[in-house]
C-alpha cells in the first residue's frame, strides 16, 4: 500500500512538469527538484519511459536535457509497454543515433556500435525514414514502421556484442574494432555513450570462469591505450589502474600516454583521472616522471596534475618535495612552476619564504607568471 504523499509534495504530474520545462516556464533544476519530490512521494508506478524522464531531470545543477529526447519520452509514456519500451530505448540514445546517421548507410561504424534493432532501422529505407522523423522528435513514423516489422523490443535494448569471445585474442580483436569505430564518431556525448556501453559489456562478456578479471582489464586497457580519443584513454586508465601495481613498465606507459592528454570529452579527462596514480610511484618516482613529461604537458595538463596529485603531495610530503619545488621555481618552465606554486599556496603551512622562491625567481617567465597569479605587477 502506497503511503500518503507528504503535504509539501506538489500535485503536478511528471508530464506537466516536463512540458512546462519545454515551454520555458521552469528551469531544468526547478523541474528536477519538483520531480524529485514526486518521486519521494511514490505517486507513480515506474515504467522505462518514466524512469528515463526522471533521470533527465536530476535535482541538482547540471546540463539541460535534450528537448527532443524529452518530447519522445513524453510520447512513450502514452504508449503500450512494447512500443513504449522501444521509443524509450531510442530516445535515450538519440545523440548516438544522430551521430551515426550522419555517417551514411555505407559506413561500417554502425554495424559495430549499434543495437541489433538499430542496425535494421539504418539498413532499410522505411527504417531510415522513421529514424529521420524520430531524430526530429516525431515518433509516429517509427510506430508505423514497428508495426510492419517482426522486431521485438529486446532488439533495441540488447547489447552491441554479437560475436562470441573464446579467448583474450578474440577480446583484443573485438575491442580494437569497437575502439576504431568509436574513434570515428565526432567527439562528445554520443561517443562517450558508445564507449561507456561497450567497455562495460565487453568486460562482462569476457569474464569466462577460467579468465581472471585482471587479464580482461589488461587486455581492454592496453588496446585502448593506443587510441587518441580522450574517452578511450580515460577508460584505458580506469582499466589499467586495476592491474599496474605489479607492472611498473605498463604503469609508466599508461601515465606517459594519459597525463599529456587534458582534453575533456563530456566530462572525461584522461590527465585528471591518471594524476592520482602518481602516488603509486612514491615521491622520487613521481618527480622523475613529471620532469620527463614536462615538455609535453600543457597548462591544462598541469592543472589536472595539480588538482589530482600535486596539491596533496606537497602538503603532506613537504620535506620530500622541498628541494625540487625550489628547483622548479628557478628553472625556465613557467607552466610547471605555476602548478607547483598553486599547490604551495594551498599547503596548510608553507615554509616561510617559499612563496618568494617563485615571485622573486631568477627565471623571468616564472617570476612574472607567479606575481601575476597573486595580482602583483612584474
Amino acid at each position: 500500500m502506497r503511503p500518503d504523499p507528504p503535504a509539501a509534495a506538489p500535485a503536478t504530474p511528471l508530464t506537466a512538469i516536463a512540458e512546462a520545462w519545454l515551454a520555458g516556464d521552469v528551469t531544468a533544476l526547478e523541474a528536477g527538484r519538483r520531480i524529485d519530490l514526486i518521486e519521494r512521494a511514490a505517486l507513480y508506478v515506474p515504467t522505462p519511459a518514466h524512469d528515463a524522464l526522471v533521470a533527465m531531470f536530476p535535482p541538482r545543477p547540471g546540463a539541460d536535457p535534450d528537448p527532443v529526447s524529452v518530447r519522445l519520452l513524453l510520447r512513450a509514456l502514452d504508449l503500450d509497454a512494447r512500443a513504449g519500451a522501444t521509443v524509450t530505448a531510442l530516445a535515450r540514445r538519440r545523440a548516438l543515433l544522430a551521430a551515426v546517421h550522419e555517417l551514411g548507410p555505407a559506413d561500417a561504424v554502425e554495424h559495430v556500435v549499434l543495437r541489433p534493432g538499430e542496425r535494421v532501422m539504418l539498413g532499410t529505407p522505411g527504417g531510415r525514414e522513421a529514424l529521420d522523423a524520430l531524430l526530429q522528435g516525431d515518433a509516429e513514423p517509427l510506430l508505423g514502421w514497428l508495426g510492419r516489422t517482426v522486431l521485438d523490443p529486446e532488439a533495441f535494448t540488447a547489447t552491441t556484442l554479437d560475436v562470441p569471445l573464446h579467448d583474450l585474442d578474440d577480446l583484443h580483436e573485438l575491442v580494437e574494432r569497437l575502439a576504431d569505430a568509436t574513434a570515428a564518431l565526432a567527439p562528445g556525448a554520443a561517443r562517450v555513450m558508445v564507449a561507456d556501453e561497450w567497455v562495460a559489456e565487453t568486460t562482462v562478456a569476457a569474464l569466462a570462469e577460467d579468465v581472471p578479471f585482471a587479464d580482461v582489464a589488461r587486455a581492454i586497457g592496453v588496446t585502448l591505450l593506443e587510441h587518441d580519443a580522450p574517452v578511450l584513454l580515460w577508460h584505458a586508465v580506469h582499466e589499467l589502474a586495476l592491474v599496474t601495481e605489479d607492472d611498473p613498465e605498463l604503469r609508466a606507459r599508461m601515465l606517459a600516454r594519459s597525463l599529456v592528454v587534458a582534453d575533456r570529452e563530456a566530462g572525461r579527462c584522461p590527465a585528471e583521472v591518471a594524476a592520482p596514480l602518481l602516488t603509486e610511484l612514491g615521491t622520487r618516482g613521481a618527480i622523475r616522471t613529471l620532469d620527463a613529461l614536462a615538455p609535453a604537458l600543457d597548462v591544462r595538463a598541469w592543472q589536472a596534475i595539480a588538482k589530482g596529485y600535486l596539491r596533496r603531495a606537497i602538503a603532506q610530503e613537504w620535506h620530500a618535495w622541498r628541494e625540487d619545488v625550489r628547483r622548479w621555481a628557478t628553472e625556465d618552465d613557467a607552466v610547471r612552476a605555476l602548478a607547483a606554486f598553486d599547490a604551495l599556496l594551498r599547503a596548510p603551512a608553507p615554509e616561510p619564504g617559499a612563496v618568494e622562491w617563485f615571485t622573486e625567481s631568477p627565471a623571468e617567465s616564472v617570476r612574472l607568471a607567479c606575481r601575476a597569479r597573486l595580482g602583483l605587477e612584474g
